[in-house]
């Protein structure tokens, strides 16, 4: 309302002032005022009907014009200033780098320095925010050369940016002597852009000493440091960071909140994570599909449907990375009735173009094909996304793994794997288990070897390959040590498949009394496959008495299944 009234006071200060002098100081006041208000074309008619004009009058139009993105109109009126200040370059710099034009940008960069004006600390600032979200270093060194020779170095918003390329760049060790240099004058954006950095880079312990070093120093944390040690911080430190966020009276920010969901769900902590999502005045979509992942991680496909559905009844904007995630979570469970109806959902939003959509929609389709065995049309799906010139993703390639195993082509599935850029712990546990489950138990092995060789840790499942493929292949004793180095080396529970896989063993060497020991010292209650298991390897061994009392568990079972609640 101020900013109204004192436009009309100008406007009529204008029309009565006699002095050309305070007519062109009122004048370039209007002119600023109403670019402030956002009037870009009313500002424009003013610049265009004022008589005289000077630099300031120059400088500012291109400058309403650079900051509202309308970078054409503000690049032909540079052209046309009589005189091109430092100020007038650097707000065109300015805008074409928040435009992300990084060709532009940097030619105009250099252009500037060709006619003899020297960046200001903020024109470098401007250039060496997009060199970090573009990831250009060579362009970020280059710059970091020019402030060394222009004494620009030790300027806190440019040491800042720099810190900011080379941790984005993975050159975390240039960003730490950058800010040790620092000797003084380091604000809070220094330190988030440090922070931010070792989190960028996986470094865990960086960002919390970092944090901690920060708040040591009486540097008040904001609504941008939390996040960056939130994402890397473990439950209990988390939570502890949650207090400070409460405390400092940032709980209520959104991006905030939403970077606690994200850590608790990264922990596993769903329970704390939803009461944090309930306590969000307005519904945020990031906060929700990190919800949805959250619950699909941890092994709750039905949880992560049903946000869905919550997300879609409370009518909120959903975007292209809510359905892949919901899409991911049905791929896991083969879910493809309701799979179909999200797919559905995404033609009519329009998200069917979206490569992570695509990507989501091809992994379920493959999941699906390998669950049932359905090669020849698993086959038509991959076909068809490499004629659709969709990039592969990792959960894709995992699939397009699965489904090769899991239906016996071992050849393309190993070729896959070999194919794949990236690999993770499904990608190795789906050949190990495909080579097991198909009489290949020995280069089942092999793979596994290899998969603790690049750092992989395996899981419940990888071990059922292993014993499974122990089992077929006779290893008995290698079998026993994997049983135990699931318990030691990972803390992993045996479950009772992998009972069952080791009664199995034990059976086919022809220790029947130590397979029965085993059973007696399950700490999970045996279920069908550990005693069909066991009365397999009595039938083999003519082990009458523990047969019947096999046959006697199976037949109390089945009884249990059938009867009513």
């Amino acid at each position: 309302m101020y900013k109204f009234v004192l436009v009309k006071c100008i406007r009529r200060s204008l029309s009565t002032d006699t002095s050309r002098k305070a007519k062109l100081v009122d004048a370039n006041k209007y002119l600023s005022e109403l670019l402030k208000l956002g009037k870009i074309d009313e500002a424009r008619k003013v610049f265009d009907g004022m008589p005289k004009r000077d630099e300031f009058t120059w400088n500012t139009m291109v400058a309403g014009y650079a900051d509202s993105g309308r970078i054409v109109e503000a690049r032909k009126l540079l052209d046309e200033s009589p005189k091109k200040s430092a100020i007038t370059w650097s707000s065109i710099v300015s805008g074409y780098c928040k435009m992300g034009c990084e060709i532009e940008s940097l030619q105009l960069f250099y252009e500037m320095q060709h006619e003899g004006c020297k960046p200001s600390q903020f024109t470098l600032g401007s250039v060496l925010r997009l060199c970090s979200i573009k990831g250009l270093l060579s362009r970020g060194e280059q710059i970091h050369g020019y402030a060394v020779k222009t004494r620009f170095d030790k300027d806190v918003f440019v040491v800042t940016g720099l810190i900011d390329v080379y941790a984005k760049c993975l050159r975390i060790v240039e960003a730490e002597d950058l800010f040790r240099s620092m000797s003084s004058g380091k604000n809070h954006v220094t330190w988030t852009a440090m922070i931010n950095g070792y989190s960028q880079n996986g470094d865990a312990v960086g960002a919390i000493q970092c944090f901690g070093g920060m708040r040591a120093e009486g540097i008040e944390a904001n609504q941008y440091t939390f996040p960056g040690v939130l994402s890397v911080s473990a439950l209990v430190l988390g939570t502890q960071v949650h207090g400070c966020i409460v405390r400092g009276g940032f709980g209520a920010n959104v991006f905030v909140q939403s970077a606690m969901v994200d850590m608790y769900t990264k922990c596993g902590d769903l329970g704390s994570a939803w009461k944090v999502v309930q306590s969000m005045e307005v519904d945020d979509v990031i906060s929700w599909n990190a919800m949805i992942v959250g619950c699909a991680r941890q092994g709750f496909p039905e949880q992560a449907l049903s946000l869905f559905k919550m997300m879609h009844e409370k009518h909120m904007e959903l975007d292209e990375f809510t359905y892949p995630s919901v899409l991911n979570s049905l791929a896991s469970t083969k879910d493809m009735t309701n799979g179909t109806n999200i797919h559905s959902l995404v033609i009519k939003s329009g998200f069917e173009g979206y490569t992570l959509v695509s990507n989501a929609l091809i992994d379920i389709a493959l999941s699906s094909c390998a669950e049932l065995a359905l090669l020849d049309l698993g086959q038509q799906v991959h076909a068809n996304s490499i004629k659709s010139g969709l990039d592969t993703s990792l959960s894709v390639d995992n699939s397009l793994v699965s489904l090769y195993a899991h239906c016996g082509c071992l050849e393309n599935a190993e070729k896959v794997f070999k194919s794949m850029e990236i690999r993770n712990l499904i990608s190795w546990t789906a050949l190990i288990v495909g080579y097991a489950q198909n009489g290949e138990g020995i280069k089942s092995l092999q793979f596994y070897d290899e998969m603790i060789a690049s750092g992989v840790k395996p899981d419940f499942i990888t071990f059922i390959g292993l014993l499974f493929a122990c089992s077929h292949t006779g290893l008995t004793e290698r079998g026993r040590y994997y049983f135990e180095s699931m318990i030691q080396d990972y803390a992993i529970t045996p479950g009772p498949d992998h009972y069952a896989c080791m009664i199995d063993l034990l059976g086919r060497a022809g220790k029947i009394q130590e397979a029965e020991e085993l059973l007696n010292k399950m700490e999970v209650l045996p279920d069908a496959s550990v005693w069909k298991a066991l009365l397999a390897a009595c039938r083999i061994h003519g082990n009458v008495d523990l047969a019947k009392k096999a046959a006697t568990a199976l037949f109390e079972l089945d009884l249990k299944i059938l009867s009513p609640m």
